[in-house]
């Protein structure tokens, strides 16, 4: 019987990963023989680029599955604290020289007063953020690479925080932050900021009408507790796509500035908005 010999694969060949960016915005880790399939697959929650995973097992008696809780980002090796505070740095400087932080700017210029004075628990206006994501780790078993958005989302909370404790000087403004994949690196970015990690449904029980709530990856059913509460401002959305009584009522009664495309890493910021009390009622 005559000998067939056949090529062998490389083995640096059979393990290569690769980046695969599918057509929600997601970002997804992968080997070369997996790219196929990633490619064609949508996210797992069915969400745009902007909905981060942020599955509790407790929600609303809504009859919808909920998902079991979420693990903590994985992050590599690698990944030190000084490491994320460059990254957040240059991230930063790029996010306040764009449009998108102007236009974001200039709404909270003209919605600050409003939220100030409303009535609320407290005399402090506070920041809760939901749905951040992780800005050291992979997602999903190491399937999903969402941490340049997570990053860029983060360096906007920071500049949110310096123009409102700006703003405010004689009210210090506390911040609070949410999400089941923050691992240890991120909680340790994020307490280095001064912004209490809080776990669910902590940064719930913090929104009121003082409360600047930012939301760039809250899912439907949590934005409907949220914006039950009656935040001051909201950055986030667009919360116009989400098919619900209480966020349609939200909208209606607010005003809200579009960002422009930021075009550093478009998913991060896409299509979101600053909802805010309006100054006349028609």
């Amino acid at each position: 019987m005559p000998h067939t010999s056949r090529r062998k694969k490389h083995p640096s060949q059979q393990h290569k990963r690769l980046e695969v960016t599918d057509s929600s915005g997601w970002t997804h880790v992968t080997t070369s023989g997996n790219a196929r399939r990633l490619n064609d697959r949508r996210d797992l929650n069915h969400t745009t680029p902007h909905e981060a995973v942020i599955s509790e097992t407790s929600g609303p008696a809504t009859g919808e599955a909920i998902e079991p809780p979420l693990a903590p980002a994985e992050a590599p090796a690698s990944v030190t604290l000084s490491h994320l505070q460059r990254q957040l740095n240059e991230s930063g400087r790029r996010w306040e020289e764009s449009p998108a932080w102007a236009s974001a700017e200039g709404a909270l210029r003209r919605a600050l007063p409003l939220a100030t004075s409303q009535e609320g628990d407290g005399d402090d206006v506070s920041i809760v953020c939901v749905g951040l994501g992780s800005p050291s780790g992979f997602l999903r078993g190491g399937w999903v690479d969402r941490r340049s958005v997570s990053m860029y989302q983060l360096a906007a909370l920071k500049s949110v925080m310096a123009f409102l404790e700006k703003q405010t000087p004689n009210h210090p403004v506390k911040v609070y932050a949410q999400d089941p994949v923050f691992n240890e690196h991120d909680r340790a970015l994020l307490e280095s900021l001064d912004i209490t990690v809080l776990e669910h449904p902590g940064a719930f029980e913090k929104v009121s009408p003082r409360t600047l709530l930012f939301c760039p990856g809250a899912e439907r059913r949590h934005l409907e507790l949220l914006l039950a509460h009656g935040p001051a401002i909201v950055f986030g959305g667009p919360l116009e796509d989400i098919d619900s009584d209480v966020v349609t009522a939200f909208v209606r009664a607010r005003d809200s500035a579009q960002l422009p495309l930021f075009e550093e890493q478009e998913h991060a910021f896409w299509r979101m908005r600053v909802y805010y009390t309006p100054s006349e009622r028609g």
